[in-house]
């Protein structure tokens, strides 16, 4: 019996707990079925891009110091805020109106680093793969959905050897997270893994079994 969390109602302390990892880990999968197995709220990250400012260029962002405040997602932290409160907020960009659950989930990349929004997450799971999988995973989403050819694929790869490959280097992230989920694993075993993690806390309905 999967556990189930219901609307929050004041006096119920809500949670949220972030998904973190490089691009190519499977975040938004596991954020995915995380909300879906507890009944919870998902919060997405790309979800608020277009009415955020980010570094233009992240191998420039990385070489300067890697400043997280440049990264001013100041609609996504109040959300994250009005939620945790055990209030309800319409969603700046899909307009839908979140109503919090006891549980949270907020598809994170760049986890507690970002203090921005990290500091409204109460439990973070960071996602760890090896670097030659993050990359073919996101070789072959792009590819797949934009249909790009041979010589946008070498210039993929090439950039990646002689530049960006140290932006996914997630030691720091690592040592953030209060789980280290291994991204190997398929989707339901890690649902299952966080979930037990949960369970001995007794957080969320601790009284149901997750098996």
């Amino acid at each position: 019996v999967p556990l189930r969390c219901t609307q929050a109602t004041e006096g119920v302390m809500v949670m949220i707990l972030g998904v973190s990892g490089v691009s190519g880990a499977g975040k938004s999968t596991l954020a995915a079925a995380l909300a879906q197995g507890l009944n919870a709220v998902l919060i997405s990250w790309d979800e608020f891009d277009e009415i955020s400012i980010a570094p233009e260029d992240y191998v420039d962002w990385y070489q300067r110091g890697q400043d997280y405040h440049e990264w001013n997602y100041c609609e996504l932290a109040q959300v994250l805020q009005t939620l945790k409160s055990g209030a309800s907020i319409v969603h700046p960009v899909t307009h839908n109106v979140l109503r919090p659950t006891e549980l949270i989930i907020f598809d994170a990349p760049l986890g507690r680093l970002h203090h921005q929004t990290g500091q409204y997450i109460d439990l973070c799971f960071h996602i760890d793969v090896p670097l030659d999988i993050s990359l073919c995973r996101r070789v072959l989403r792009d590819f797949k959905e934009n249909n790009k050819g041979k010589a946008e694929l070498l210039e993929e790869l090439l950039f990646y050897v002689n530049e960006a490959r140290a932006l996914f280097f997630d030691e720091d992230l690592k040592r953030k997270a209060n789980l280290i989920v291994d991204g190997m694993l398929k989707t339901e075993l890690q649902v299952q893994l966080i979930k037990h993690f949960l369970s001995r806390r007794k957080i969320g309905n601790a009284s149901k079994s997750y098996y």
